[in-house]
Formats: structure tokens, C-alpha cells, sequence
């Protein structure tokens, strides 16, 4: 009986532990999305597929990338805000010879239709830049 209850008992954290890694395998641009539609502005996942490729590809471990994205501030405009994006891979080689977390950090202003905000842009001086 104690060995059934062992069993089931692993076999229940198990699957927990499998559906959970699985729902939380991610893109940043998924990650971002949620953030901007969270009540609290945050949204957290492991990140799967390009992005997380091109970090392996840089740092040469195969840990997973965390992410984590929270507001810095909301716009005026509905649906958008600064948001901070902060990736980090536990355990990466260093050159030394050492194991380090990787961190990348990164804001950036975000609506969610995809764009930038209005708010804050001097519309004139971008067109002088671009030459137009």
C-alpha cells in the first residue's frame, strides 16, 4: 500500500510538473501580449523556438531561457505601455571556464496592436531623420 501511494504520488508530480513546463513554453512576443492584457502587467515563461535558438547559438548552453516582462509605465493611449523584458539562462560557460547566469535585459514601448505609441513621439523630427 505504501508503495502504491509512492507511485501515484509520483507519477501525479510528474504530469503536474509536465503540463506545467509545457504551458509555459513560450515566445517573447506571446510573453509581451500577455503583459500588456495582464491586470498586473506582468507575464513570465520559458522561451522555446528562434529566440531562445539564437541565445543557445551565443552562449553555447542548452538550459532553458526564463523570461520575465513587467510594466514600467501605461501610456495614455488604450492598450499601450513601457515594458521591461528580462531573459536569463542559469548555468552558461564562461570563457574562464566558470558557469554563470546569461541575462539580457531590454525595454521597449509596446501597444497591443503591435506598434509603438503615439504618446512621447515627436512625429516632425522622425520624418527629418528618415529624410521625408
Amino acid at each position: 500500500m505504501i508503495v502504491t501511494k509512492c507511485l501515484i504520488t509520483i507519477a501525479t508530480i510528474t504530469l503536474l510538473a509536465t503540463a506545467a513546463n509545457a504551458a509555459e513554453s513560450v515566445s517573447v512576443k506571446v510573453l509581451l501580449m500577455q503583459a500588456l492584457n495582464a491586470p498586473n502587467g506582468a507575464a513570465k515563461g520559458v522561451v522555446e523556438g528562434k529566440e531562445a535558438d539564437a541565445i543557445h547559438a551565443a552562449t553555447g548552453a542548452s538550459v532553458p531561457i526564463r523570461a520575465e516582462v513587467s510594466t514600467i509605465k501605461k501610456f495614455n493611449q488604450e492598450g499601450c505601455s513601457r515594458l521591461a523584458v528580462k531573459l536569463i539562462q542559469p548555468n552558461t560557460p564562461t570563457k574562464e571556464g566558470g558557469k554563470t547566469d546569461f541575462a539580457l535585459n531590454y525595454e521597449l514601448n509596446l501597444c497591443r496592436n503591435g506598434t509603438p505609441p503615439n504618446e512621447g513621439m515627436d512625429l516632425g523630427k522622425a520624418a527629418k531623420i528618415l529624410g521625408n
